[in-house]
């Protein structure tokens, strides 16, 4: 056991001192960072894009404005949501005058249930201005002042003088060179690109399709609202102005039939709230909240982590094996210890680098919930403290050790039967399109726990450690949790035991990978 030890801590401060470990270590904190700093970066940079509007049927021009209005205030609204939040008064509520604690609570609950209707009452109430007044008490003293974001769509001026009476097709040929960016807006004296034209046709409304209505036919002219745009990807500002058009014709239809425009919208913002109730909890308690649901989707996390940590480390594991065997650093080795205890050292000096990254993973995740406070990290703050006060951690620390234990005798055996990484890469894909199955069916296990496949996985020794765990927050039957453990452990034992076998014999081998023959005949060596 002391040679062990010795090998274990060996092969460990070897692994520590290599640039893929510290790698590995600073990947996540670098990922995390990049997620919260630079997609807000990212969102301010976006420049303000110009767009052309020409109505030739004079109906809709006020409803695309009224759609990019809306969208712009919907942005506001949310930004001062998120504002508020982050700079609320910790101070008791008997010291906050009038209702404005509650009509706040109120409208951050409209905006999570209904956003386009919260947004509808914001502007009936006077906007920004009204906001700023209502929220002004429930603020900190030192909080900094609210910073609406830009406008996303800026409508542009037309570049060419364009007759009243020209077609569609003359107004997209002389703007052509504009929407392809060989020629630039000239705006306030900078050069802009023009990111859209929004094209309503005269007889835009023979297109309109109404219920009952045979389809028009296939027609190689583009019918209704034309939306002129060289960038695919950005579907917001179309988005909006198809729905903005789309209500006012609807509006429109309304009027003519004499029903009230009013009272179909307080119809339609009429909701009966569904109460989402869990029968394994006490009387009284239960109601679902969002502890609860993140609780049931914290084992895809785990199952994740253990995925990335594993391939992590029989990668160490794999490459450290046939490093040390080319080098012929195996021979010295095996002049002062048993290969057993060889192998036994290497997994459990690789499988504490492992366990080493999930807690420099784990510890910058925490530091930077602590020291990053705000509206960003409040939903991980609380997933944070539904994993630390859970019954997860025991599950994630078992399976773990379990998958690796398993896994890496398995990569530790190929490892020992290859001279390069080239040579392990074709003994290595079996293992690999193993190992992916459970990450390919994480999702739909954690939507049906209990179900058939999650059930059959589970008893697969190869997928038992995956599979139990993302099982791990739906209680499965106990005849499950204790037959596939001991099913699992006789695994472990098995698999390093034949793993054993192969290594004694092929550590010291060279030449060519031996075939598979060969390492039945290996596996069925009894010395």
């Amino acid at each position: 056991m002391k040679m062990i030890i010795l090998i274990a801590l060996r092969e460990y401060a070897e692994n520590v001192k290599t640039k893929g470990f510290w790698a590995g270590i600073l990947l996540f904190p670098l990922i995390l960072v990049g997620v919260f700093f630079f997609q807000t970066l990212l969102a301010e940079s976006t420049p303000s894009r110009y767009y052309l509007l020409i109505d030739q049927s004079g109906r809709y021009a006020n409803a695309v404005d009224a759609a990019i209005r809306q969208e712009q205030q919907r942005r506001i609204l949310q930004a001062f949501v998120a504002y508020v939040l982050e700079n609320r008064s910790d101070a008791p509520l008997t010291q906050i005058p009038g209702q404005s604690n509650a009509q706040i609570d109120q409208l951050i609950d409209d905006v999570g249930v209904d956003e386009v209707a919260a947004v509808d009452q914001w502007l009936n109430n006077g906007g920004l201005d009204f906001l700023l007044t209502l929220a002004a008490p429930v603020l900190r003293e030192d909080a900094p002042a609210f910073v609406p974001p830009r406008e996303q769509f800026l409508p542009a001026p037309l570049p060419v003088d364009i007759a009243d009476a020209a077609s569609t097709e003359e107004i997209v040929e002389r703007l052509r060179p504009w929407l392809n960016a060989e020629r630039m807006l000239l705006i306030d004296g900078e050069r802009s690109p023009l990111f859209a034209l929004i094209l309503i046709p005269p007889d835009v409304d023979s297109a309109i399709q109404r219920p009952g209505a045979a389809l028009p036919s296939q027609a190689t002219a583009p019918a209704g609202v034309q939306y002129w745009a060289s960038n695919l990807t950005d579907t917001r500002l179309p988005n909006a102005i198809e729905r903005s058009i789309n209500n006012a014709i609807r509006d429109r239809e309304f009027t003519d039939q004499g029903i009230d425009i009013q009272r179909v919208r307080n119809v339609q913002r009429t909701r009966l709230p569904l109460s989402r109730l869990d029968p394994r909890k006490e009387a009284g308690e239960e109601a679902v909240s969002i502890a609860d649901t993140f609780r049931q989707w914290a084992p895809v996390g785990f199952v994740y982590l253990m995925f990335i940590s594993l391939m992590q480390s029989v990668q160490y594991l794999l490459s450290n094996t046939i490093e040390e065997k080319s080098n012929r650093i195996i021979e010295v080795l095996l002049a002062s210890v048993t290969p057993l205890e060889l192998m036994m050292g290497k997994l459990l000096g690789i499988g504490l680098s492992g366990i080493t990254t999930i807690a420099a993973w784990l510890l910058s995740f925490f530091l930077f919930v602590l020291f990053y406070p705000g509206t960003e990290t409040e939903l991980i703050t609380q997933f944070f403290q539904v994993l630390m006060s859970s019954d997860l951690i025991p599950y994630f620390v078992f399976y773990f050790l379990a998958g690796y234990a398993l896994y890496a005798g398995i990569f530790l055996a190929i490892g020992s039967l290859c001279n390069t990484l080239k040579e392990a890469q074709s003994l290595m894909m079996p293992m690999m399109m193993v190992l992916i199955a459970p990450l390919v069916t994480m999702t739909f296990i954690a939507q049906d726990p209990n179900g058939s496949v999650a059930r059959i996985m589970s008893w697969i020794p190869l997928f038992t450690p995956f599979t139990m765990m993302n099982r791990a927050a739906a209680q499965p039957p106990l005849f499950d949790i204790i037959g596939t453990t001991f099913l699992l452990v006789l695994s472990i034992v098995l698999v390093l035991w034949l793993s054993g076998k192969v290594f004694r014999q092929g550590v010291l081998r060279t030449g060519q990978p031996p075939r598979i023959v060969e390492i039945l005949r290996m596996l069925r060596h009894r010395h």
